[in-house]
Order: structure tokens, then sequence, then C-alpha cells
């Protein structure tokens, strides 16, 4: 929709459009549309809280909100609009009034224009700001009959269903599943199956590159994909280490993947000669970084090395703010694109124990391109399948405190330059 205008002057029109910004139908969501004088700038989704919620709940929740709006460059005015499944009612009016209303008053105490700010709930749409709005509101038909539907062209216009739409895994009958079981087996059975085990990791390395693993899984076949490949693959990315440098790496390209992997190698061999735990090296590291030395690992034979190596722990913390999406570069889109039809491919081949890692990929990427509620949906079934499974924890917390990754806010050459 970037570089197509089209004009709206009505609500119901706007309405109309505002699925195509977000590229689903919303349900149960409140949709904050931005605009850079009379142009939209972006569109964010959040679930809508329950209509019970305390209003000092409401109130900070929406302060939460318009606060993440704060961060797109040059916005200036807004129109938030509520999705419910509740119905308009002839008595109490339009749904999640209270809400609206925190959400208006927040974003005009932050300096933002409230354009206008709509309902559109499972019988009728209003608008919260208009005292002329009917009893029992606006029908759904005219949102449904508004020339945007037709004026949006088949090349801009997308297919829409509900934010799960095409979350679903391609079907893989069983022989192919026993197949890719068989193979991952054999995997566990000649290099181990400890996920955190350090020595599982550098017998990895020496069979098989990840970093190049990586760039030729983009290249593959998903619909011809063969036992050997989903199973390395699957096994590769057991490893925390593998898994999170293989996903930044589909990300952002082989120079990241590639970067990852000597921080990971090197951590992998301190802990190895050490017997120091990661959080111990870690904590080392930044001791001996605050006091200005320069610390040794107790059996260091390795001229030079010290466990406060200044660009390996640079090496590391990249990889940590490309995780957390603290950088303006953005993910390849079409890279992270075909790893997301990878991962589902391999996830849906997978034994169900060693589905968590793979989903938990799926997620952050999905993350990253702005899908949060399609995040969750992938974290939840990892969770399902191991409680305890750590990245999946972290991911749940991410998700849930609402962050959106840097580059999500950054202004497009073509926007910045209008």
């Amino acid at each position: 929709m970037a570089n197509h205008i089209v004009k709206t002057k009505e609500a119901h029109d706007f309405l109309a459009l505002v699925p195509q910004l977000v590229g689903f139908t919303p349900e149960n969501s409140v949709v904050l549309v931005a605009f850079r004088g009379n142009r939209t700038c972006g569109a964010l989704r959040f679930n809508l809280p329950e209509a019970n919620v305390p209003a000092k709940v409401q109130k900070r929740i929406a302060t939460s909100l318009i606060g993440t709006l704060c961060k797109i460059p040059g916005v200036d005015a807004l129109v938030p609009v509520v999705y419910t499944a509740a119905s308009v009612s002839a008595t109490r009016g339009l749904p999640h009034a209270r809400f609206a209303d925190s959400l208006a008053k927040r974003a005009e105490l932050s300096g933002f224009l409230v354009r206008d700010a709509l309902c559109v709930a499972s019988n009728a749409w209003g608008s919260y700001l208009d005292p002329q709005c009917p009893v029992g509101g606006h029908p759904l038909s005219r949102i449904a009959g508004s020339f945007v539907h037709a004026d949006v062209p088949e090349v801009v216009a997308r297919g829409l269903g509900t934010v799960l739409t095409g979350t679903e895994l391609p079907t893989i009958d069983l022989a192919a599943k026993e197949r890719v079981a068989a193979q991952y087996r054999r995997l566990q059975k000649g290099f181990g199956t400890a996920r955190n085990a350090s020595a599982l990791v550098s017998m990895i390395g020496e069979v098989v590159d990840p970093v190049e693993l990586a760039e030729v899984a983009l290249g593959w076949n998903t619909t011809a994909l063969s036992a050997a490949d989903a199973a390395a693959l699957l096994y590769v990315v057991q490893g925390p280490g593998c898994r999170d440098q293989v996903m930044v790496q589909f990300a952002f390209g082989r120079e990241a993947g590639a970067a990852a992997h000597a921080a990971n190698l090197r951590y992998w061999e301190l802990q190895r000669r050490t017997g120091l735990s990661m959080d111990d090296i870690v904590a080392l590291e930044l001791a001996a970084e605050a006091a200005g030395l320069e610390v040794h690992a107790p059996d260091d034979r390795a001229e030079g090395e010290a466990i406060n190596d200044g660009a390996a722990r640079r090496r590391g913390l990249l990889m940590a703010d490309l995780m957390l999406g603290k950088t303006d570069d953005r993910p390849d889109l079409d890279r992270t694109d075909r790893a997301i039809t990878l991962l589902k491919t391999v996830i849906a081949m997978a034994p169900r124990s060693a589905r968590p890692a793979p989903l938990c990929m799926l997620a952050w990427l999905s993350w990253s391109l702005g899908s949060g509620s399609v995040a969750g949906l992938y974290v939840d079934t990892a969770l399902a399948i191991d409680p305890g499974y750590n990245m999946a924890l972290l991911l749940d917390t991410l998700l849930r405190s609402g962050h959106l990754p840097e580059w999500a806010f950054r202004v497009p050459l073509e926007d910045s330059d209008r």
C-alpha cells in the first residue's frame, strides 16, 4: 500500500481500508492508524483489553500503546479503531467506550491530533467521537460495500483472513515423518542428544558448517524436501547457539550468521576448557570490562586469548541486539519469508519432541516482520510441548511486554524523501 494512494472521506470507507493496512481482518483488537499530515504511515495492532478490566489498568494500557506510537518518526495524528466481538447496544452504545476514551485522552496529551475514534462491533460500527451516531450504530454493509474494495488494485490488495490465516503447517504424510524421525535418531545416536552441551555443537561443526547449512537451506525446495536435509537442519538447531545463529542468519544474511557463529565458538571453547557456565563467563567479562583488566581462563594456554576479549564480546552483543530488535537494520524480507516457509515444513515433518527449537525460530522471524500475534501462537505451541523451554519462555515475556523491534519504526526511504 506504500506506493498506492486511496483517498477516503467517509468513516466507513476508511474502515474498509484498515484491514489492508494491517494485512488481515482484525478480531478483538485495537488498531492505531498513524498519520503524517494527511497520509497514513503505519498501523499498529494490539490485543483489546477485556471490557471489565479496571479503569486504572485500562489507562495504563492506553498510555503504553500511545508510547509505542510515539516511536514512529513524524507521526502527528491517529485514528484508533476498536474491533470487538461484542455488539452495539441500543442502551449502552458502542462497546469499549471507556478504553477508547482513555486512548484518545492519552493521545492528545502526547500531542497527537485524534482524527476520529471508531468501533467495528459484531453487529454495527460507529464513531466514539460522533454525538450524532445513531442508536444501534451504522450497518456493517456500508463497510462491505465501500468503493475501497474495488479501488485497491489486485497487485496491491491482499487476500485477507484473520491474523492467524497462513500460520497452518503443511500436511505431511506419515511415511515422510517416519523417514525424518529415523534420520534424526541416527544423528542423535552419532553425536548425542543434549541440546545444551558445548561438545555437541563442536562435533556438529566438524561434520557440517552451520553457516553454510543455513545458506544452503534457504535454497531448498520445500515441496520436495528430503528427510536427510530436514533432519540435518532440525538436529543442528537443537543447540541454542546454533539455533540463534541460523535464525539471525536467515533474517540478516551470511555475514551476521558468521559473526554469531564466531562468537558462539569462542564461548563454547571457553566453557569446555574452564568448566565455567555461560553466565559465569559473561559475569567475568563484565567485571573485567568495568575494571579495565584482562582476565584469562584458569588454563588459558592460547597466547593472547582472554575471557574479556573485546572483539569477541562485541560480536556477542551484536547478536543480542539483533535478537532483541535493538537496531535500525531491517531483516531481509525475501530471506525471512523463505525461512518461514522452510521452518513450517521442517516442523511439520519433525518428531514432536524436536519441534520447540524451530517453533521458536518461526516465532522470532514472525515477530521480526511485525506479526506478534502469529509469533505468540508458535510460542504457545512450543510451550505446550516443553513448558520449560527457555527460549519459548523468553519470547513469551518479550511478546507480552508489547516490545517491537526498532526497525519497525524506521521510516522507509521512499517515505522519508517525500
